[in-house]
């Protein structure tokens, strides 16, 4: 529109739908491009924008090339359109500015009428000040710029709710401070139902309620916003808003009337000149005792900057909060809070510029002073700041470039700071890491949200471990929990059992976890995107650097570089130097952006990673168990990414580290078809877990390694998984299965004419017979394998049949011939460095010694074994050995001697195996019994008697049974033992023992 002649006066509106009047006629603007860029001008009146400030208000993603040009094609457009358009959008530099007066813009009268209240209110003039700011508010027509969204119009829309909607509390309080109460519970109702979860406007509508007389209704608002605030947030309404409840309900006289004397309540909110905006702090803010204190601790020694940084959900901005609601009465000059966007869904994160200019405004300084260039914006801060006693909190900050300007430069002040990523360069800054709550806190945060009586503690210690400590986790399940008064907890857990479910449970209207942790994965390179989508195939929850450069395809100084990243971005964690771990939920997030199948480069990833977990471990083993079985199996290629294992110590620290990934690593082989991995990997774990006495692990690998050798159809890889399957059952005490585990090993080694395989099958074949008590059918199989050992030059092999041989024989009252084949088992032992089955085969020494009358060779055997205890790897058979020794001192009458090893056994046989434990209950008993410990003896007899009934061990049945006769005849009960020596006895003749060696002495 073209004018000519007199220009009609112009007035601008954005506190509603934005409108352009001339005069009494409505102006078209012609467009949304126009209406966004004269909006955006206008939110920031008398400042100039860039243009490409002004493209990102048009245009949110992705704006066309073109986008500048038509920028300022739109202001030329604009200029035309508006009366006296070129005097109102004027450019400078490389921008435009909005040059208006309070009478052409809605928003500039607004700011002149708060300041006018702030003039009454200073001055004592409440009445005044109140009517000022109700002409201020009534200028609102609506939300905004109502109808012109986007990430960049929403910050300073965003700036101005919260200017108004402080301006609507002050504006109340005056009002119910003066008695003005006429209209004041309508007019806060229509605010109170916009915005439901601010609870500050709750607490003034409540108030006006009351004093009206409508006691019901007050307290039917807090009934409401705590509904609310529990479906939303997951928490309890805030302590001052439970306080002014609690006097209704006494209905408090002090809530009747209005003062005498008008309270002051500081300066009247113009834009910004809140001095402190801190959120309430959580009424059930539960756990993080140490770091808070820590944290004051810091402060109280003059540290100025505290930056926190978690992973998403980590509870950061609660312990911020917290923190500084404890430290605001240090800070009187003000208490400012400033959400910076660095990781909010939606929102683009708030530029310095944009950050510098509501802080001012939140000191009170008029938009019309403050400069347009971000150092002139730093200096003005710094100036403004510079006498006060300040305590900032900056939210969510996306980097350090992003927060420098804004930190406080005097040493009366402090900065905290919290961010997703460890915000390093920071100089001067102390930091803290939060990670997740413990098990006790996340238990006392279910207990304080839910309440104690809320369902049974298992499902809730349950609950909390699947929310794995992540206080946003725990908030949404117990909103959701509480949202549903009908679920349980232990039916809300069901619902999270498998892991796919549980990352889609763990949401709450907008709150997800998922949705938390997508905002720092999208805020990484590409290169790390994919680098974290790599580690989600990792079947370790725990690892180092040398499996994830496998993982990586990388060397192990730039897998490194990549984990530290990943480490900064707080989606790893390290608890323990050189050691990488994900936060259970992250690894969930992470398996769920790789998908179920593998994709090409995926496969070769995964595959160089069970190639390294292979080639390490057979290094690790070689070190350990150098004779060991060498078989014609062709393993993966090394490279140069394993880790260095000089040593017996270093590889037995590996292993002890790496155990629940080399586990988990044969799953993901057998799942994926990798199936060589997923045979051998278990062959060497059956080695480590046979040494550390984890039975019921050795069986579930053994049996994965068989599922995966007869889908591969490898004779070789099968016969070794049933012959190590075989073990692991013998070791449990399942005697039966073991055998047929071993009857088709040994059958498959005949047909493939594989005499190594044979061999091993009969000495294994021989031993489970001798726990059966078939000694005869034990020797014969143990003399097999002992001619194919020697055949082949199988020296562990033959050690290991050796030992078993005289055990046999040791169980048969064959003692001299059970100390020379035991004898000629150690001395391979030690030639091979075997130092733990040396331990077994000194220990069938020893009984054999025993059995001969001898202990003095037995102590003197078992003698430096002892001394050497805790270096020995296998407890349960120096718990046996310490067993045997201390009968060996009891008959040499060391009684001191004899009671130090009977402890010291006692404590190991708890962590024995089956078949090892009630052999030595069996002699502990003997012991206790000799030393009229009768009730002990007693009970260690039925106990083993317990344990070999269930394996169908007969010789330790046998000898549990002579022991309880024994016991009960001296405590004068014939009766049980005459029955106990009848069952031992038909024990003792069915498996062949010799009379002279059933009962004990």
């Amino acid at each position: 529109m073209e004018y000519v002649g007199e220009r009609p006066a112009v007035r601008l509106n954005v506190l509603g739908a934005l409108e352009c009047w001339a005069g009494d006629s409505r102006v078209s603007l012609g467009g949304t491009k126009a209406e966004r860029v004269l909006g955006f001008l206008l939110l920031s009146h008398n400042r100039a924008v860039p243009v490409a400030r002004l493209v990102e208000a048009v245009w949110s993603t992705e704006p066309p090339s073109t986008a500048a040009h038509q920028i300022r094609k739109t202001i030329s457009t604009l200029r035309r359109t508006l009366p006296g358009g070129a005097d109102l959008l004027r450019t400078d530099g490389a921008g435009y500015r909005a040059v208006v007066t309070a009478d052409q813009l809605d928003l500039r009268e607004f700011e002149e009428l708060l300041r006018s209240a702030t003039e009454s209110h200073t001055a004592g003039r409440q009445k005044d000040a109140a009517a000022e700011l109700r002409a201020a508010l009534d200028l609102w027509r609506g939300p905004v710029l109502d109808g012109l969204d986007g990430e960049t119009i929403d910050i300073p829309v965003n700036v101005l709710t919260e200017m108004r909607l402080a301006a609507v509390e002050h504006y109340a309080r005056l009002r119910l401070d003066t008695g003005g109460l006429d209209g004041l519970a309508p007019y806060l109702r229509e605010h109170v139902d916009a915005h439901p979860l601010r609870e500050s406007l709750r607490e003034l509508l409540m108030t006006a309620l009351y004093r009206t007389g409508r006691h019901a209704d007050a307290l039917e608002e807090y009934a409401l916003v705590r509904r609310l605030l529990v479906e939303e947030l997951g928490a309890d309404p805030s302590p001052q808003l439970a306080k002014l409840h609690e006097a209704i309900l006494r209905q408090s006289p002090e809530l009747s009337e209005a003062p005498a004397t008008p309270r002051l309540h500081g300066p009247v909110p113009e834009p910004g000149t809140v001095r402190c905006t801190l959120p309430y702090d959580l009424p059930d803010f539960t756990g993080r005792q140490d770091t808070v204190r820590r944290i004051l601790a810091a402060v109280a020694d003059g540290r100025r900057i505290i930056t926190i940084d978690g992973m998403g959900g980590s509870g950061k901005t609660a312990l911020a909060v917290h923190i500084a609601n404890r430290l605001a009465e240090r800070y009187p000059d003000g208490q400012l809070f400033l959400d910076l966007l660095g990781f909010t869904p939606g929102q683009t994160p708030l530029h310095p510029l944009e950050a510098l200019d509501h802080l001012l405004r939140s000191l009170g300084v008029p938009s019309d002073r403050i400069p347009e260039s971000l150092p002139e914006r730093r200096a003005l801060w710094r100036s403004v700041t510079a006498n006060r006693r300040l305590l900032l909190v900056l939210d969510n900050v996306r980097d350090c470039a992003q927060v420098e300007p804004l930190l406080l430069g005097t040493e009366d002040s402090a900065t905290i700071v919290t961010s997703r990523t460890r915000l390093v360069e920071i100089d001067g800054a102390e930091w803290f890491s939060v990670g997740s709550l413990s098990m006790e806190d996340s238990m006392e945060l279910l207990g304080r949200v839910l309440g104690e009586d809320r369902d049974d503690v298992e499902a809730r210690t349950l609950l909390a471990g699947m929310c794995a400590g992540l206080p946003l986790a725990l908030r949404i399940v117990s909103a959701r929990l509480r949202n549903r008064p009908q679920w349980t907890v232990r039916y809300l857990v069901d619902r999270m059992r498998s892991e796919a479910r549980t990352l889609t449970e763990l949401r709450v209207g907008e709150r997800s976890v998922a949705a938390s942790l997508q905002l720092s994965y999208r805020a990484m390179s590409e290169s790390q995107r994919a680098a974290f989508r790599l580690l989600g195939w990792h079947p370790g929850a725990d690892f180092d650097v040398h499996s994830a450069a496998a993982l990586l395809g990388t060397d192990a100084q730039e897998a490194e570089a990549v984990l530290e990243e990943l480490l900064d971005a707080n989606l790893l964690e390290q608890h323990t130097l050189g050691r990488y771990t994900l936060h259970d939920l992250v690894r969930w997030f992470a398996r769920d952006l790789r998908g179920g199948t593998l994709a090409d480069r995926e496969e070769d990833s995964v595959q160089r990673l069970l190639d390294h977990y292979l080639l390490t471990l057979e290094r690790a083993c070689d070190l350990l168990f150098p004779g060991r079985t060498r078989h014609p199996v062709t393993l993966p290629e090394e490279t140069a990414s394993l880790p260095v294992l000089d040593s017996e110590r270093a590889a037995l620290r590996w292993l002890d580290a790496e155990y629940p990934a080399l586990r988990d690593a044969a799953q993901l082989a057998f799942d994926v078809g990798l199936d060589l991995h997923a045979a051998y990997l278990p062959r060497g774990l059956a080695f480590y877990l046979n040494l550390r006495g984890w039975w019921t692990e050795f069986r579930d690998v053994q049996v994965l390694a068989v599922r995966a050798a007869r889908r591969l159809d490898d004779p070789l890889l099968l016969r070794i998984s049933l012959t190590n399957l075989g073990l692991a059952l013998w070791k449990m005490g399942d005697l039966r299965g073991c055998l047929v585990q071993l009857d088709e090993a040994l059958a498959m080694a005949e047909r493939e004419g594989e005499p190594r395989g044979v061999a091993a099958c009969l000495g294994r074949i021989g031993m489970c017979y001798s726990s059966l008590g078939q000694y005869e059918d034990a020797l014969r199989h143990l003399d097999r394998a002992l001619a194919l050992n020697r055949e082949h030059a199988l020296r562990r092999e033959e050690a290991e049949a050796l030992a078993n041989r005289s055990s046999a024989l040791n169980c048969l009252g064959r003692y001299a011939e059970a100390a020379e084949t035991a004898l000629r088992a150690v001395r391979l032992d030690r030639l091979l460095g075997e130092r733990d089955h040396e331990l077994y085969a000194r220990t069938e020494l020893a009984v054999a010694h025993l059995g001969m009358g001898r202990p003095d060779r037995a102590v003197r055997e078992l003698a430096d074994l002892a001394a050497e205890s805790d270096g020995f790897r296998q407890p349960g058979t120096v718990g046996l050995m310490l067993a045997y020794r201390a009968e060996a001192y009891q008959r040499l009458g060391r009684a001191a001697d004899a009671d130090a090893c009977t402890a010291q056994a006692r404590k190991l046989v708890e962590v024995s195996g089956a078949i090892r434990r009630a052999e030595t209950e069996n002699v502990l008993g003997r012991i206790h019994r000799r030393r009229h410990d009768h009730t002990a003896a007693l009970r260690l007899h039925r106990s083993a008697y317990e344990r070999s009934a269930a394996m169908d061990l007969r010789v330790e049945m046998a000898r549990a049974q002579a022991g309880v006769a024994a016991v009960a005849q001296a405590m004068g009960d014939p009766e049980t033992a005459a029955e106990a020596h009848a069952a031992a006895r038909d024990l003792f003749d069915a498996i062949g023992v010799p009379e002279d060696c059933r009962w004990p002495d």
